[in-house]
């Protein structure tokens, strides 16, 4: 118990830190940490109820993830090199396992890493609106409608990947903001930014194997477009490093990873796939027998309000189908908002939210065709896109340049 308090105080301390660090200079900033604080005390609380009756009993994939984590620290401990390690699923139980081996196994403390995880993503999701200069109060309460987020809370609790798949991708996104906006900093500094968002490119395929493409892709449309604008020689370098870094992941990871990688649909009826060819043709076969207009619609509307009781995790729980379908209400005006802020950013021709974008829409089609049909594991995949669909929803933008091209006052 004591273990687990120092965890949670320190992190607690890091949140107030790295909230200053980024935020010092906006109007009431401590306000803000103090509601990040909230947020993430609510993760601790919620850690304890899902552990309620044991850390080896609790949870679906997390509790898988954190068996095989179990498993890559036994085998660091008798001495096997970390790329000797043999580990299922995901490169993200390497990564706990890392943890247990250095720091004994302790599920609760994975779990409370997953939830500093998750206040960063908000923190960082914050600094793409303030950078985008949107005001500091829509910024803090975008972050915050993020991190309280009932839904998000669950995913990030847990040990599942979800929490730093999550975290990498707004990272990402954030770091390249930074490189498109600062003018004043060294080749070096450039340099160093652009390296790390090419390796955490990497990070994220491993951690699901088609985010290099999503994450990728929607960089490369947004740098495409930057330079259309700018003509800045900066975005010729930026774009051929993700490009070089797209296809080189692809060669050495994507295409020796595909074979066995879980979330794919492959079709074994046949008695299996020999090689990458026959992979693919799986895969593709799947997708053709799919309606793929109910798809798109079941990825992004489900678990529809009257199907939320028969979820597995609540069924007969009040209080939490309530809670859902709550946020399911709030998640579709979301979604109309969002159709706004999209026209807005299209009426703009914003280079960096049309990257954005594209992201979205092929994280969706990608999603849409490959998971299977059902609401819950829709409800969890669509949990990506919520920090990007949020940056959208705000219908004034829209009403505001609207105005400006009929009266002739259009701002970009």
């Amino acid at each position: 118990m004591l273990e687990n308090a120092l965890w949670m105080l320190i992190l607690m301390a890091l949140t107030a830190y790295v909230g200053m660090l980024l935020f010092k200079k906006q109007p009431k900033w401590v306000w803000f940490v103090v509601l990040v604080e909230l947020a993430l005390v609510c993760r601790f609380i919620l850690i304890y109820v899902v552990y309620a009756n044991g850390t080896e009993a609790s949870g679906t994939d997390g509790l898988i993830y954190h068996q095989v984590a179990k498993d890559v620290a036994n085998q660091l401990r008798t001495g096997t090199p970390i790329w000797g390690i043999k580990y299922e699923y995901t490169w993200y139980t390497v990564l706990v396992g890392l943890q247990y081996f250095v720091l004994g196994v302790n599920r609760y403390a994975a779990s409370f890493i997953n939830a500093f995880l998750a206040i960063l993503s908000g923190f960082f999701l914050t600094g793409i609106a303030v950078n985008l200069k949107f005001s500091f109060k829509k910024s803090g309460l975008l972050g915050l409608a993020y991190l309280f987020m009932p839904s998000m809370m669950v995913w990030t609790t847990d040990t599942r990947k979800e929490s730093i798949t999550f975290f990498i991708s707004i990272l990402i996104w954030y770091m390249a903001l930074r490189v498109l906006k600062e003018r004043d900093w060294s080749n070096v500094r450039l340099g160093a930014y652009i390296a790390g968002i090419c390796l955490l490119l990497w990070v994220s395929t491993l951690l699901r194997i088609y985010m290099l493409y999503t994450l990728g892709g929607g960089l490369l449309v947004g740098l495409f477009f930057h330079y259309l604008k700018t003509r800045r020689r900066l975005i010729l370098y930026f774009g051929a490093a993700i490009m070089a870094t797209c296809l080189i992941v692809t060669y050495c990871t994507v295409l020796s990873n595909m074979r066995d990688y879980h979330a794919l649909p492959i079709d074994r009826s046949q008695g299996g796939d020999e090689d990458i060819n026959e992979e693919v043709d799986s895969i593709l076969k799947v997708i053709i027998q799919k309606n793929i207009p109910g798809s798109i619609n079941g990825f992004l509307t489900k678990p529809h309000l009257e199907n939320v009781p028969s979820i597995t995790d609540i069924a007969g729980n009040y209080f939490a189908v309530t809670v859902v379908r709550l946020e399911m209400v709030l998640w579709y005006i979301c979604m109309i908002f969002a159709i706004f802020g999209i026209l807005d950013t299209i009426l703009k021709w914003d280079p960096y939210l049309i990257g954005i974008l594209a992201f979205i829409v092929s994280y969706s089609l990608i999603n849409a065709l490959v998971s299977e049909n059902v609401g819950e594991t829709y409800f969890r995949y669509r949990a990506a896109i919520v920090a990007p669909i949020l940056l959208f929803a705000d219908y004034r933008p829209f009403l505001s340049s609207l105005k400006g091209f009929i009266t002739g006052k259009a701002r970009t």
